[in-house]
């Protein structure tokens, strides 16, 4: 990947912050005031486990901004408990975000974390996986994983909030199932998370390879009137956002049956005479580095 490109990565993040966050509790003292209040954003009364389920969004008041302070971030919610007397507060889930203020920046940095997403699924094998497009365009509006402790989401901020958020795209780390405290989960397991799914760089691209190499194939063997790939060219610009390395290119190649000296041809003349980004694994190494200091960096202040 281009290393200016990399870096701005990075940089293009403008915050990071809790969204929104799930949680119990045994009693509420004031629940006309729970009702009036905007930073809940719901609550269920569940009499048969004698709770109260909420969902809270702190950042009701800053105008669409994500809270950039885990302190502030605490203060706020304490301040709401005190106002409608809650005491006994249980966190279930939370939402960390990272937000930019770039309209570009997803559009740049879809396929690069289409591969963090991708490694982070494959680290546990999710299924609970997608690509989630725009109806009308077709276009990727959103790429999630998830299973029922934590998920990991990239999506256009700007389609979700319809222009109403002053973000164009976030990154985010979802903690489900919450039994510590919110730094552990962030500080200790998302590390943990992140760290696992790095050191499967390369059994995402052979896992992409699998399914791409078995979709042509099936392709292959359609009549030539009813084939969505006529050309093995037309089948890379359709998967291209799929292929991180050349080296995953020869050998979806040679899995379509391609011999290893054509495998090599094709790979670098696609290459040649057409657009497609290729990354190193120092590449994902970095962004979730980078991801890692924001996280510190949000929880020190």
């Amino acid at each position: 990947m281009n290393k200016n490109k990399l870096i701005a990565y990075g940089r293009g993040i403008t915050n990071s912050g809790i969204h929104t966050g799930n949680g119990t509790t045994s009693h509420v003292e004031d629940f006309d005031k729970a009702n009036k209040s905007n930073l809940i954003e719901s609550y269920i009364d569940r009499k048969d486990k004698n709770e109260i389920y909420m969902r809270i969004n702190p950042n009701k008041n800053f105008d669409g901004y994500v809270v950039d302070s885990y302190s502030q971030f605490k203060e706020v919610v304490q301040d709401l408990f005190d106002e409608i007397g809650v005491k006994d507060f249980k966190w279930k889930r939370i939402d960390l975000s990272f937000n930019t203020m770039d309209c570009h920046y997803y559009e740049n940095y879809t396929k690069l974390n289409r591969l963090l997403i991708a490694c982070i699924a494959d680290s546990v094998n999710d299924y609970n996986t997608h690509d989630t497009k725009n109806f009308w365009n077709g276009k990727t509006k959103s790429l999630v994983t998830k299973n029922g402790y934590r998920e990991a989401e990239f999506y256009d901020k700007n389609d979700e909030s319809n222009g109403k958020s002053p973000y164009f795209s976030r990154l985010e780390l979802r903690s489900k199932r919450i039994s510590e405290s919110i730094e552990h989960e962030f500080l200790d397991l998302w590390f943990e998370r992140l760290n696992k799914a790095a050191k499967h760089f390369e059994k995402v691209q052979h896992r992409f390879n699998r399914n791409m190499a078995q979709l042509y194939l099936e392709d292959l063997a359609k009549k030539k009137r009813d084939r969505e790939f006529l050309s093995i060219n037309s089948f890379l610009m359709t998967r291209k956002d799929y292929i991180f390395t050349s080296n995953q290119m020869k050998e979806l190649l040679m899995m379509i049956g391609l011999s290893e000296e054509k495998a090599i041809n094709k790979t670098y003349n696609f290459k040649k005479y057409h657009t497609i980004e290729y990354f190193k694994k120092e590449d994902l190494d970095y962004i979730i580095a980078d991801i890692k200091e924001k996280i510190i960096d949000y929880f020190s202040k």
